[in-house]
């Protein structure tokens, strides 16, 4: 057997290029956190299961408890592992307790994901062109983007698999830095288990599989037992589940096997189809033009797509991916989300075959297509600019309308001759950079949201915790949280108390009418405040836009939130 079975016939280019082509994924990861940054630090997008990871974050941080994730409602929830609580808690250690504080470690997460898809692109083929295009090509994957900016375990499960498989490749396929190889192979899948649970054992279970039943691998089988670090890795990672088995044994049982197993397997044809019609959707709607781009280039270049540079990984990799898509065909819930742990994978195979069909006529091909895209998305930025004008200061939409101007001009210049990996670049910029753009807009129209403008009432009056009280939606109450200050916590509840509000009770905040026009009636004083415009329709939107009045039309049709306090 080769000494190092990852060997392909490729070979790397000149150290020049392959520098540039380095800090161009670099630059594309930085990009990545710029472009999507006034997104995170917002609500505009909101994923409902956010408010769980949020709310144990900062019950975290005022209770002191790190290893219990509790509810808002004071429940022990151990439906997931405990790390997405420290992801979200370590942000707001840094930034407070904030929408951005809640967010940014997975900004970060999503481009170590990036890099990390780079740089084993390139130990699989040796070629920085490769690489770059599978970084480029997963940066501008939609399901990837919006697991990036939202608090829940999709993107740190995907970051923790991805280092894991990258390990486990190693130990299988290569014979250097197996140390190295062991440390990630092990150490990413015990995070994983620690975000979200049983599929990274899956993985494991997958990689011993895979090991011991094909011929080719068989002999490399016994490196995958590594004692100096599958023991300890055992011991770090389980410490946490031994700790609840003894403190929290019931709700361990109730919760997280709930959640893992038998609330969610479902065994039935409807179900399988269901799965796997979301998963595959998952896996190749996404990456439409690039399967597009792939059939053009064989047509082109009269060769048939292959992933053979890389040798026996490709089929490894490949069965990987469909184990995935098979295990979440037998959930009770279909979701695209269940497959994003291995779309980094499917950008790396997708890549090795991109390369070995693009040429230059193909290339020719990407280039228009990119640069109608680029046309309408001027168009698009154009129209939300203009409407910029009638939400926000002239001086912001000016150099708003700058930068769409300057950014799309330097992508037209530098797409011009541009290979595939640096046209899929350029795709990633004309994304992040309209979403840059756009922001600040539909921030105007959308936000703030309810939870910011009660906060700004409410906040302020800094009352002890056993004399507030938030009745209402648990997603607003949620948001809410994220801007009280932490040494103001409030107990929730969603229906209004059987036994009346308690007489200690001086401060109540909601999000519904109702609750507003009963506390009125029992004497409390209500005062109503108005958040952004979060339920847009069309016929108030466009009387609004004749009127040239969307602020007037932002406060008349805002999203409501009312304030009761005692006399």
């Amino acid at each position: 057997m080769p000494q190092d079975t990852m060997t392909v016939s490729v070979q790397p280019g000149p150290s020049s290029t392959t520098t540039s082509r380095t800090k161009l994924a670099i630059f594309l990861a930085l990009a990545f956190i710029i472009g999507l940054l006034p997104l995170g630090s917002s609500l505009i997008l909101h994923f409902p299961d956010e408010r769980y990871y949020s709310n144990g974050a900062v019950i975290m941080m005022q209770s002191g408890d790190y290893l219990t994730p509790h509810t808002a409602e004071g429940d022990v929830r151990l439906k997931k592992p405990p790390f997405t609580y420290w992801m979200s808690l370590a942000g707001m250690e840094i930034f407070g307790i904030s929408v951005i504080g809640s967010r940014f470690f997975w900004l970060v997460g999503g481009a170590a994901i990036l890099l990390a898809t780079f740089q084993f692109t390139r130990i699989l083929t040796r070629n920085d062109q490769t690489a770059l295009l599978a970084a480029a090509l997963l940066a501008a994957n939609g399901a990837f983007l919006r697991a990036s900016f939202n608090a829940i375990p999709d993107l740190p499960l995907t970051l923790f698999m991805l280092l894991g498989f990258i390990g486990f490749t190693g130990l299988l396929f290569k014979d250097d830095r197996q140390r190295t190889y062991a440390l990630l192979a092990y150490g990413g899948t015990g995070f994983a288990v620690l975000t979200k649970g049983l599929l990274p054992l899956a993985m494991v279970a997958y990689v011993i599989a895979y090991a011991l039943g094909v011929a080719s691998v068989r002999p490399r089988a016994r490196r995958l037992w590594q004692p100096s670090v599958v023991l300890p890795s055992i011991v770090i990672f389980g410490a946490w589940f031994a700790y609840q088995s003894f403190t929290a044994s019931s709700e361990l049982a109730s919760d997280f096997v709930g959640d893992q197993l038998s609330e969610k397997v479902a065994i039935g044809f409807g179900t399988f189809v269901d799965g796997l019609s979301s998963n595959i959707a998952g896996l190749f709607l996404p990456v439409l033009l690039w399967l597009v781009m792939l059939l053009v280039g064989a047509r082109t270049s009269g060769k048939r797509p292959t992933v053979q540079s890389i040798g026996a990984t490709a089929p490894f990799i490949a069965g990987w991916i469909v184990t995935v898509a098979i295990i979440f065909s037998l959930s009770r819930y279909a979701s695209y989300r269940y497959i994003i742990p291995v779309i980094p994978l499917l950008c790396v195979l997708l890549a090795v075959a991109l390369q070995s069909v693009m040429d230059q006529r193909a290339d020719s091909v990407l280039r228009v297509i990119l640069r109608i895209s680029m046309i309408l998305m001027a168009g698009a930025l154009a129209v939300i600019l203009l409407l910029g004008l009638l939400l926000l200061p002239p001086v912001i939409v000016v150099a708003l309308a700058i930068i769409a101007v300057a950014g799309l001009a330097g992508l037209w210049l530098y797409s011009r001759g541009a290979t595939t990996e640096r046209l899929a670049a350029c795709f990633v910029l004309l994304l992040l950079g309209a979403a840059f753009i756009s922001t600040p807009v539909l921030r105007g129209l959308l936000l703030p949201d309810i939870g910011a403008v009660i906060a700004a009432k409410a906040g302020p009056v800094h009352l002890p915790q056993d004399q507030v009280l938030f009745i209402g939606s648990h997603l607003d109450a949620a948001k809410l949280r994220l801007y009280m200050d932490r040494e103001a916590p409030f107990p929730q509840m969603r229906r209004f108390p059987a036994a009346g509000i308690a007489p200690g009770v001086k401060l109540v905040m909601t999000n519904e009418q109702p609750v507003a026009d009963k506390l009125k009636s029992l004497g409390f004083n209500v005062e109503e405040v108005v958040g952004g415009w979060r339920r847009v329709e069309w016929p108030p939107f466009y009387a609004a836009l004749r009127a040239r009045d969307l602020i007037g039309a932002r406060n008349q049709y805002g999203q409501r939130g009312w304030i009761a306090t005692r006399p």
